[in-house]
């Protein structure tokens, strides 16, 4: 996967009991032996992002995911148009926090501001989608966010055509990994030793359910539940329970 996402790698590490411990690099994962450090090592919960920069955002260590602020660490999978027509839409102290020039880090600033104001990060979640929705334009807004007890994953791409073809312009001869098609933008998820896992295409192939579009799957991970949300209606369309301890 890092021979094709290749302009940086991060990941965000949290053990039960402790902070959430945050890697960022500008190398591929492939070349870099902390990459092997930071996925070998116990954990309770993490994200991990191989990245392919958008066209046009500088490769350098403020623009690496993922992005953090106070206990949220965030992973973005994709791009929308138009995303400096946020910095009119955040206020002026999330602007300040901004280190980098990706749309990311203003999504993950936008849902940071929504979530504060409206008191739990679903909801802000769906705001965030809503004001980018009707600010920028349509775009693959997946995203991962995670936070001591809790992660986040966001399928939220609508009509959003794959860019099959700027992928098979950078993979060049070595071609593309498994899944680098019209699925390119379908998050997966699955249950395995106890675990819940969401990854997107090239790793989940077989045996993963695709996630719905328009929903965010809430996983609490001491209790071991996932619930799976509409984005749409807020509505609540299913619990997974998938950890022995569960309830």
């Amino acid at each position: 996967m890092s021979t094709l996402h290749g302009d940086g790698w991060g990941a965000a590490v949290w053990e039960s009991g402790h902070a959430i411990e945050k890697v960022n690099s500008v190398h591929r994962a492939i070349d870099d032996p902390t990459f092997f450090t930071v996925a070998a090592a116990p954990a309770t919960a993490g994200i991990v992002h191989l990245r392919w920069a958008t066209a046009g955002l500088p490769v350098c260590i403020e623009n690496t995911h993922p992005f953090s602020s106070g206990d949220w660490s965030f992973a973005h999978n994709g791009s929308f148009p138009h995303h400096e027509r946020l910095l009119d839409v955040l206020s002026a102290d999330r602007r300040a926090a901004l280190e980098g020039t990706t749309d990311s880090e203003l999504y993950f600033q936008l849902i940071l501001q929504e979530t504060e104001r409206l008191g739990d990060i679903v909801p802000g979640l769906r705001s965030a989608v809503s004001i980018i929705r009707a600010t920028c334009g349509l775009g693959s807004l997946n995203c991962l966010l995670l936070t001591p007890g809790r992660l986040l994953a966001v399928q939220a791409v609508s009509t959003t055509p794959a860019p099959v073809q700027s992928l098979q312009r950078a993979a060049g001869d070595d071609g593309l990994p498994e899944g680098h098609d019209e699925s390119y933008y379908h998050l997966r998820y699955t249950v395995r030793d106890g675990s819940f896992i969401v990854a997107s295409t090239g790793v989940a192939v077989e045996g993963w359910t695709t996630q719905r579009d328009d929903t965010i799957i809430d996983v609490a991970t001491e209790a071991g539940t996932a619930q799976v949300w509409s984005l749409d209606t807020g509505a609540l369309r299913s619990t997974i329970a998938f950890a022995a301890t569960a309830s």
